[in-house]
């Protein structure tokens, strides 16, 4: 693999995937197994710490993968930390600009909140002493309370207690921790959650109790002229808790779609194969709200007469990242239940693009889902690159290659180190267990 400096300029852009940046920027599990090889390009762990490349923020998973890297290479932490510090209070900006401060500082406390549980004290010490004096103090502390037991924040409430204002009753979230344990031990704490408390008792805001509303009333009230739109969400979201199909939902979807309703995506895949028919028709119609939906509608209940459309739904995705998996998973579902012989040219094709998103797609989440399908429609030559996927930033991934993966003697070495190591996910690491057991 190769390698090359980060671009720090406005136009940023990500590394190719074949290069070693590109690797690690991506959270590939090949980048860690270079890096281990050739320590002498650690400091490009730096470029992913100090610039979060995750493509989405909420579901894209990198502190631990990074985490990893800094203790397996024993890089130091000083630009971690002068990161850190230097993070000025939290202000928004648009999604395309990843350099504010904000994104850093996310990506500084996650890692050494990783680092910590891995038994780091510089990063231990480094977030505790974070709380006592820094800007964005509540922030880091809530991370804190998240993740860590409670006896190595405990004491830090009076800190907060001396450091808290009414002004920061935005930022708190009174039944979270720290918040809830800390409630009743000082009244400048308590001050500011009972203000926090009442601020999130607007009449406007609560949700609305439809638990015991009738399938046909929920679609009644979705078809009234005078239902407001979070009523509508709240009676969309009812339909998905009961997790029952409503055809009678089908008499609301034009309306509810032209006004672009939330929720209503969610609720129609409750539908399951009864929402085939109306799919067919929204897929063929280009000026429909739903035209991009129904194919993914087929994806998910389709049958082998609406490959076409969702082959032609996952070729209208080559400049974006995201909602590739519901697309390939259904080919492959679809595939998958017909014989070999039957459509080699899609095979062909679908197996070449999973091969390529997951190695290039930013988007990392998506990628245990093209491996799974890769399993089902190319075993054999899948299952010969696992290996290196057990040490991928993404938890599934690492699961399904600790599943799967032959159980080479290098293979052994990383089982052994995911069922070892302290911030792996438990399912991992009994899955690692499992493994090694049976071998």
């Amino acid at each position: 693999m190769g390698c090359e400096d980060d671009d720090c300029s406005r136009d940023w852009h990500y590394a190719p995937y074949r290069t070693g940046l590109g690797a690690l920027q991506r959270g590939q599990g090949v980048a860690v197994a270079w890096l281990r090889e050739q320590p002498d390009h650690g400091h490009l762990v730096y470029t992913c710490t100090g610039r979060d490349t995750r493509w989405d923020w909420q579901v894209d998973d990198r502190y631990r993968y990074l985490a990893r890297l800094l203790h397996d290479l024993r890089l130091d932490l000083a630009p971690l930390v002068t990161q850190l510090r230097a993070c000025g209070p939290y202000r928004a900006w648009p999604r395309a600009d990843p350099t504010g401060d904000d994104n850093q500082f996310n990506l500084a406390v996650g890692v050494l909140e990783a680092l910590a549980r891995k038994g780091n004290m510089q990063a231990t010490e480094t977030l505790r002493g974070y709380v006592r004096d820094g800007i964005r103090w509540i922030d880091a502390l809530s991370t804190l309370a998240g993740s860590w037991p409670a006896q190595w924040w405990d004491d830090l409430w009076e800190t907060a207690a001396r450091r808290i204002r009414c002004e920061d009753a935005a930022e708190v979230l009174p039944a979270s921790a720290p918040w809830r344990r800390w409630r009743g031990r000082d009244p400048r704490i308590d001050t500011v959650l009972n203000t926090a408390q009442r601020s999130r008792q607007d009449p406007r805001d609560r949700p609305v109790d439809l638990s015991a509303t009738s399938d046909a009333e929920l679609v009644a009230l979705l078809q009234a002229p005078d239902t407001g739109r979070a009523v509508k969400a709240f009676a969309l979201r009812q339909i998905r808790r009961n997790a029952r199909p409503v055809p009678e939902l089908l008499d609301a979807v034009e309306q509810l779609a032209t006004e672009r309703q939330a929720g209503l995506f969610g609720t129609l895949r409750v539908l399951g194969p009864q929402v085939l028919p109306a799919a067919r028709g929204w897929a063929i119609d280009t000026e429909h709200p739903l035209f991009d939906a129904a194919a993914h509608l087929l994806g998910e209940h389709g049958e082998e007469q609406d490959i076409p459309v969702i082959r032609a739904a996952l070729d209208r995705l080559t400049d974006e990242w995201c909602g590739h998996d519901r697309l390939t998973e259904g080919l492959t579902r679809i595939l998958a239940s017909t014989p070999c012989a039957s459509h080699t040219d899609v095979r062909a094709y679908l197996i070449r693009r999973l091969r390529w998103l997951t190695r290039a797609s930013p988007h990392s989440y998506e990628r245990g889902s093209y491996l799974r399908s890769l399993l089902l429609l190319d075993p054999d030559k899948t299952t010969g690159v696992l290996p290196s996927h057990l040490l991928d930033c993404e938890p599934d991934v690492r699961l399904l290659a600790a599943q799967h993966a032959p159980l080479t003697d290098q293979t052994r070495r990383w089982l052994l180190t995911l069922r070892d190591n302290p911030i792996e996910e438990a399912s991992v690491r009994r899955a690692a267990h499992a493994r090694l057991n049976s071998s």
